[in-house]
């Protein structure tokens, strides 16, 4: 880690690139701003290059830092198998080391929503509040599970193939988006995975508990961010898991499918501001928008 990372530094007015984490647990660490925190998790086979946009604004307000995951971006992959909940104990003991106990509002998509969910319900100290943009608190259906492991195999059998790399981005983006340039870029991102990176990641994914019957200890502002359009996480059941959290409030993006940091930046950045600019303003009780 820099020095300027180490616990108790002044906080840097430049962007750093850096990894943090100790023994066989080490993240990448992207950090920006000054101010209040707020960190930034990424969803599976991505990583911290998907909220460039969003960290880009707010670090002129806030202390951001998106985070590499274990086989993600900068940080090494696992070697043995892990649950989300084992890296989130680990993502804890980083964040306190290098910024303290000083709470953050933790934004995360798909993955990385479903590991906020986890920091708030085991580490309730270090989190003020939540961004919850297309993930879900459930175990992942069977119907979903049993492709998506099939998959790693084959990555681990014998590579990522461009029509593996097409399938996630189709699952990751809106079937309009795909012609984009950031999704084209993506998807040869895709193609240079490989299974000794991803296999832990997605296992811990894909293999995880059900939070649902927790959602009421979530006791934190929470907005929740969804495109009308994703495939893997349908509305209905973003609907149904917002109303159990006693602060939380939906902003449905239409037209965006699973990926809003990349598919609709401006629009996401936008929500995010307004819930940051007073997260307690926001209904006690559900409430939706649909953001045109």
């Amino acid at each position: 880690m820099t020095s300027d990372m180490a616990a108790g530094a002044a906080e840097p007015t430049t962007r750093t690139h850096d990894t943090a984490g100790d023994g066989d647990w080490v993240f990448g660490w992207h950090r920006c701003g000054t101010g209040d925190p707020v960190v930034l998790l990424h969803g599976l086979l991505t990583d911290s290059r998907v909220w460039e946009p969003v960290t880009t604004a707010l670090a002129t307000t806030r202390t951001t830092v998106a985070v590499d995951a274990p086989g993600h971006g900068l940080a090494p992959a696992r070697t043995a198998p892990y649950t989300l909940e084992e890296e989130v104990d680990r993502l804890a003991d980083t964040y306190r080391g290098v910024m303290g106990e000083r709470p953050a509002v933790w934004v995360g998509h798909s993955m990385g929503g479903m590991k906020c969910l986890r920091m708030a319900l085991r580490h309730p100290s270090l989190v003020s509040a939540l961004v919850l943009v297309d993930t879900r608190p459930d175990e992942e259906p069977e119907n979903t599970r049993r492709p998506f492991e099939a998959m790693v195999e084959a990555v681990l059998a014998d590579g990522m193939s461009a029509d593996l790399a097409a399938m996630v981005a189709r699952l990751n983006f809106r079937r309009a988006f795909l012609t984009s340039d950031t999704a084209r870029a993506w998807t040869e991102h895709f193609t240079t995975l490989t299974g000794e990176r991803i296999e832990h990641a997605c296992h811990s994914v894909y293999r995880r508990g059900d939070l649902t019957g927790r959602l009421p200890e979530v006791d934190v502002p929470v907005l929740v961010v969804h495109g009308a359009d994703d495939v893997p996480i349908r509305l209905p059941v973003v609907r149904e898991y917002t109303a159990r959290m006693p602060r939380a409030r939906l902003v449905v993006l239409p037209a965006t499918g699973h990926t809003p940091p990349l598919e609709r930046p401006g629009e996401l950045l936008a929500a995010v501001r307004d819930f940051l600019a007073d997260p307690t303003a926001f209904p006690p009780s559900p409430a939706t928008q649909e953001i045109p």
